[in-house]
């Protein structure tokens, strides 16, 4: 069973300049973060199902590049692939990965209220699937998940639903998972949250059924067992609800035979890690998990 771990940035990152909406360091390098190829694709029956693809620029030494699926942020209510106006975010997190030699996929997914539980999840499972099946210029034998925020809560619950995850074709191509600042436990102390979540999910009932410390308590061993290695990454500025749910997520998952090391972003906010990609600041974490990836 892997221990906990702790990754600690020796410099605070200037997450002020990083989170202003003009978003300054990321235009200082915006002819950086253009200069990666990106196309477009659909990978479903809305509008809404699109994502982009961003190719390594030079081939790797050993092959096909592994692949990196990136599910943001945005409350289950907002959010974008390409976020304008600046159209910088979340590029940045694209452009990051891809010029240091993996193929970066960012989705776009249905949001409340437009979808109930489990569709944010189905969407997640579609964008892999689509990626495992028609990404050729990546290895869809080596395919890691990232996600944020509300896109690591239907990232956890893909994962943690058999009925998604074991009848896709990802099942066994995963070799790991990321959850960075995701709320596995949904409660009333957050009420904003929470009353989109009774959207989302249906009831209060279903909220505290469902959301993914609840699906970890209702799934056997063997399904944990079954699940590829998970770290947990939350800033050392994480909103407390966040990171104590975390937590209890992890020790419970490591009990239960899952693999679970737990990442501290010294520095960092809630937001502050997604946009330090390709800012030139704070960017410690993206250059572990590059090496992690290519280990």
């Amino acid at each position: 069973m892997s221990c906990a771990a702790a990754s600690k940035s020796p410099g605070r990152p200037r997450t002020k300049e990083i989170v202003d909406p003009t978003y300054p360091l990321l235009e200082a390098n915006r002819s950086v973060i253009e200069s990666i190829r990106r196309e477009t694709f659909t990978y479903g029956s809305s509008d809404v199902h699109k994502l982009d693809v961003y190719y390594p620029p030079l081939p790797g030494s050993d092959g096909l590049p592994p692949i990196l699926v990136f599910f943001y942020g945005g409350g289950l209510v907002r959010g974008s692939r390409s976020s304008p106006p600046s159209n910088l975010v979340h590029n940045n997190l694209g452009a990051f990965f891809a010029s240091r030699g993996i193929l970066v996929v960012i989705p776009d997914y249905r949001l409340v209220p437009g979808i109930t539980f489990p569709e944010g999840s189905e969407d997640v499972r579609d964008a892999i699937e689509w990626t495992i099946e028609n990404v050729a210029e990546g290895d869809s034998n080596r395919v890691f998940l990232l996600g944020h925020s509300a896109g690591g809560l239907h990232l956890a619950s893909y994962l943690l639903l058999p009925s998604l995850y074991r009848s896709s074709s990802a099942f066994g191509r995963v070799h790991g998972a990321i959850l960075m600042g995701v709320p596995c436990e949904i409660l009333p102390s957050r009420p904003q949250f929470y009353a989109i979540a009774q959207h989302y999910y249906g009831s209060a009932k279903k909220v505290s059924a469902n959301h993914p410390l609840s699906l970890l308590r209702q799934t056997d061993d063997s399904h944990i067992c079954s699940l590829p290695p998970v770290r947990n990454i939350m800033a050392g500025s994480e909103p407390r609800a966040i990171s104590t749910s975390m937590r209890t997520f992890a020790r419970e998952c490591r009990k239960r035979g899952g693999t679970v090391d737990e990442f501290v972003l010294e520095g960092h906010d809630h937001l502050s890690p997604i946009l330090a990609l390709s800012s030139g600041s704070g960017e410690d974490w993206g250059y572990d998990v590059v090496r992690w990836i290519m280990g």
